[in-house]
């Protein structure tokens, strides 16, 4: 049915979810276990535990249900510059290799956090991205162990594989089929360059130099799944009301201890008029999941952090730990664009009123055409190391048995999107662009994120910190070099494919000067609470249980130990899978 309408989400009130502070009878409600931030891996997370009937389940999300009939078409809710989407824009702190600029960060606020408003591309990694988490101390975190947990999450229904999985809620497929000319030009060149065609993107024999079309969870409805829609849907939490509580529009202030032990938590409304506190007891443990920037700007609110920070925001120190909101990474992105045939993009159905209600009955009445889509439906993955001079072609193609390698991992993402991908530009596009948008995925730079104030309302600054490390102009270089040689390809071929934003010449201090001018982030914010040794500058241990305390987990993309080369859903979700267990096994 087409849910223009549907059953209304039995998100519960804050009355219900906990007694005020100062409730009259001093009774505060109790839950087995409290989740601190409904988004990719929160929504699992409560799902897995809520499966035991003995178990209650508190769980605060400081966003809506976002259940509206257009959350649901996969190309319109992907559109994080919409005044629909549930994101909140806030400005980084001025990047330093960047002109100075100030970049745009995205915090999305709703059950399902990032996976209801991402382009959906379910990507696991390379194999040697998570064998290199093994490498740096965390065995039990190679690809091995993970696998289990992608596999039990998803439902394909693509084409049969034993690396695929085939009974879980997160429902994904792959369309065989590129919709525009220039993106099927774009894969021709590719493979003529040496770039191997891949079926199945996720497979862990999947050679590092590849391209091909990419999973994607969208169900049999071609409808988005985001970790809400698969892990928590209306049937879901109706079935357990009774020991599921699921909280909307709650903010969490702060983490309760007694002693060294985390109690529960304490939260009040998302709007800020609505003054009373609230408190929930957590009668084992308290997980925060609220991604690579909430997490850490609750545990710095909650006492857990450097103690020079907290002591200026005036918090007393519960634990001094000063990996808290450190060691941040994000896949950087750089767009090059060019412009092409306007029926040839997205921009077609933006300029023409009778294209884009041709495409939206489509999706309406028999779930067909581009609103169906993502924009990213294929990826260009190489290592850099392996490019000829000036990118002519693949000159390191690596032996299936080097695949699992943590030295065999991409470092360049090449994404053909038929749309303008840099900043929202201040008017509307009436000409065809087409965008080649380049991502270093092992940046060497790292960031932080700090407390702008003591206001749990208020977002932390946020250093993205891009560029500060050489390595990374290097590695874009390459990669501006394979672009540009892709975008040539296709011109060869007679494509009608002009430059648009593209660096002045191919000479080093011009590609330079692009780069610091057009950088942009990806949104894969990783690595804030990461799993390291406390000595390192570690937030959690391998259990994902933060150091110092006990009754308290992170489970997110903030627990990566670095970024994976890949789109960040699905390992966030494989994450809070093994989470779910290693909570039940004590």
């Amino acid at each position: 049915m087409w849910p223009f309408t549907g059953t209304k989400y039995p998100a519960v009130s804050l009355d219900e979810a906990g007694a005020p502070l100062e409730h009259p009878n001093g009774k505060t409600k109790t839950y087995d276990y409290i989740i601190v931030g409904g988004g990719t891996a929160g929504c699992c997370l409560a799902s897995r535990l809520s499966e035991d009937p003995n178990v209650s389940v508190l769980l605060l999300e400081r966003g809506p249900v976002h259940d509206a009939w257009y959350s649901r078409i996969p190309l319109i809710s992907s559109d994080v510059t919409s005044k629909m989407a549930p994101v909140v824009r806030s400005p980084s702190a001025p990047v330093k290799a960047a002109n100075g600029q100030a970049l745009d960060v995205i915090h999305a606020e709703a059950l399902g956090g990032g996976s209801s408003v991402n382009a959906m591309l379910v990507t696991r990694g390379a194999v040697g991205d998570f064998n290199h988490w093994a490498e740096l101390g965390h065995p039990s975190w190679d690809y091995a162990s993970l696998k289990p947990y992608f596999i039990k999450s998803e439902k394909s229904l693509s084409q049969h594989s034993d690396d695929r999985g085939y009974s879980g809620p997160l429902v994904n497929q792959t369309f065989p089929d590129l919709p525009y000319e220039v993106q099927r030009k774009i894969k021709d060149v590719a493979i003529a360059m040496g770039f191997a065609n891949v079926d199945n993107m996720n497979s862990p024999t999947a050679p590092v130099d590849a391209c091909g079309i990419m999973d994607v969870a969208i169900n049999e409805n071609l409808q988005r799944v985001s970790s809400y829609h698969a892990f928590l849907p209306v049937e879901v939490a109706q079935d357990r009301r009774d020991r599921l509580k699921v909280c909307a529009n709650a903010v969490a202030t702060r983490i309760e201890f007694e002693g060294d032990v985390a109690v529960g938590v304490v939260f009040e409304a998302s709007d800020k008029s609505v003054a009373q506190p609230f408190r929930a007891r957590a009668a084992k443990e308290v997980v925060v999941c609220c991604g690579a920037l909430g997490s850490p700007q609750l545990l710095l609110l909650s006492g857990i952090g450097r103690k020079e920070d907290l002591k200026a925001h005036s918090l007393d120190t519960v634990v001094d730990l000063p990996g808290v909101g450190a060691h941040l990474q994000d896949h950087v992105g750089l767009p090059l664009m060019y412009e092409v045939p306007l029926e040839d993009t997205l921009h077609y159905a933006e300029n023409s009123i009778r294209k884009g209600v041709f495409e939206s009955a489509k999706h309406l009445f028999n779930r067909k055409g581009m609103m169906a889509s993502t924009l990213t439906p294929m990826s260009i993955f190489a290592h850099s190391s392996h490019l000829s001079e000036k990118t002519a072609k693949v000159i390191s193609p690596l032996p299936p048995a080097a695949v699992g390698s943590s030295a065999n991992r991409p470092d360049i993402e090449v994404m053909p999107i038929a749309h303008w991908v840099a900043e929202q530009p201040p008017y509307k596009i009436r000409k065809g662009v087409f965008s080649l948008l380049l991502c270093v995925v092992q940046p060497k730079s790292l960031g932080s994120v700090r407390l702008a104030s003591g206001d749990p309302h208020a977002r932390p600054t946020v250093d993205l910190g891009f560029l500060n490390d050489p390595q990374d102009f290097a590695t874009f270089r390459k990669g501006v070099e394979l672009a540009s040689r892709l975008a040539e390809g296709v011109r060869q071929t007679g494509y009608p494919i002009a430059d648009l934003q593209v660096p002045a010449s191919e000479k080093e201090s011009d590609v330079d000067k692009f780069i610091r001018a057009e950088i942009r982030t990806c949104f894969h914010y990783t690595s804030t609470c990461r799993m390291a040794r406390r000595e390192d500058g570690g937030v959690v241990n391998d259990n994902l249980e933060v150091y110092g305390v006990r009754g308290l987990r992170v489970c997110d993309a903030s627990v990566f130990p670095c970024i994976p080369s890949s789109h960040t859903m699905a390992p966030v979700i494989a994450v809070a899978e093994r989470c779910a267990d290693l909570m039940r096994a004590g």
